[in-house]
């Protein structure tokens, strides 16, 4: 008797055990954690100097943190472009922090801190943001925005300028964001000043046309008035408002589509002295709008995987008997909604496909036709050139 309850003891235990065991297995896994100390420097004695310190101190964390993680990556092709993405949220992987010391040293401000960093997270967004810029082959961007700074209640008069304040900006402020900014890697001056004239004229085709010279995937265009508004009496000072506003659109190169439209503002400010006030309401539209118009970007670049996008084919050497033949076969294709023939001029046929996947992926699937041969000959994220194979 005594041999059987042992037994029946021994199995209970086994059982508790199993199941302990299969439990600890479909449990979810904690989120992993590091406690690192890290140090940040800024220019400066101040408040905003001790902020910016922090900050750098805090990236310097994560970066330490996620140390093993990000050498294993760092010999992939794409590192570069996620890491970029990745570390300009890098606040957003600190769970806690605490500051330690803060001392000034020669005008310089020095922080150290104790950050708690979650490297699970780190390495989830890393995976993520890796398959977005593999999706989307990490989208290429030109910046062209007027402004038109006007002082009574005449027209706008747009300026056609590289350097202005809202142009500026803007561009440092996606370069801080790791978009790359395709004319600043040109001495193409001309080129540029084409692109801000047609942006005057706000002519969409021009635009695309001309971003796609500079192999931008998207042209970021728009015009940005400054006003001067009225005088404000605030005891024995006199204080001058100005406004600003800003329209922008974000067009598709290869298909002259709009991604996106946008308006920011009205802004005010108010300055003391009747000049200059302009350029201080446009630094402060672009400060306040910029990143709204990072996130409308990236969230319609985004959309473009999660829908049927439409893609351009230009097909040389196709017939009107060889279209009929290529609908019938490519109709059937996996991830093709549907086909529309636009033109056919001396053999080039003009086709737009309503496809689910990328193009590379579409690519490949029309040269396994059986039907109608074809060969790639160009490819861009909205658009292939193909030709028939003798």
């Amino acid at each position: 008797m005594r041999t059987r309850r042992m037994r029946l003891l021994a199995a209970a235990a086994l059982a508790t055990a199993l199941t302990t065991a299969q439990a600890s297995l479909a449990a979810p896994e904690k989120d992993i954690d590091r406690w690192v100390t890290a140090t940040g420097r800024a220019a400066g004695a101040d408040d905003k100097a001790k902020d910016e310190a922090i900050a750098q101190a805090l990236r310097t964390a994560v970066e330490e943190a996620c140390g093993v993680f990000l050498t294993s990556q760092s010999k992939t092709e794409d590192y570069k472009a996620v890491y970029d993405k990745v570390l300009a949220n890098a606040v957003g992987y600190v769970r806690q922090h605490k500051v330690d010391q803060v001392t000034v040293e020669q005008g310089v401000t020095v922080v150290k801190v104790r950050a708690r960093v979650s490297t699970r997270k780190f390495e989830e967004d890393w995976a993520g943001i890796r398959h977005t810029v593999h999706q989307e082959n990490n989208p290429r961007v030109v910046v062209a925005v007027v402004e038109s700074v006007h002082h009574g209640t005449g027209g706008e008069s747009f300026k056609v300028q590289e350097g202005g304040t809202v142009q500026a900006r803007l561009e440092d402020f996606l370069l801080s964001k790791g978009i790359v900014l395709m004319d600043r890697q040109t001495a193409s001056k001309t080129l540029k000043r084409d692109i801000l004239l047609a942006a005057v004229k706000d002519d969409t085709d021009a635009v695309a046309s001309l971003g796609a010279r500079f192999s931008a995937d998207v042209v970021v265009t728009g015009q940005a008035t400054a006003k001067f508004g009225k005088a404000i009496k605030v005891a024995d000072q006199t204080l001058y408002q100005y406004t600003a506003g800003m329209n922008v659109r974000v067009v598709q190169t290869d298909s002259a589509r709009i991604l996106t439209s946008k308006s920011f503002g009205p802004v005010t400010t108010n300055t003391l002295q009747r000049g200059g006030g302009e350029d201080k309401a446009l630094a402060k539209l672009v400060d306040e709008s910029a990143p709204k118009l990072l996130e409308a970007v990236v969230q319609a670049w985004r959309q473009r995987a999660n829908v049927s996008r439409t893609v351009q084919l230009s097909v040389s050497g196709m017939d009107f008997a060889l279209w009929k033949a290529f609908r019938k076969e490519a109709t059937d294709l996996r991830g093709v909604q549907a086909l529309r023939l636009r033109e056919i001029t001396q053999a080039v046929a003009s086709i737009d496909v309503e496809y689910r996947y990328n193009n590379e992926t579409l690519a490949d699937r029309l040269t396994e036709l059986k039907t109608v041969k074809l060969k790639v000959v160009e490819v861009s994220p909205n658009r292939l050139k193909l030709k028939v194979a003798e």
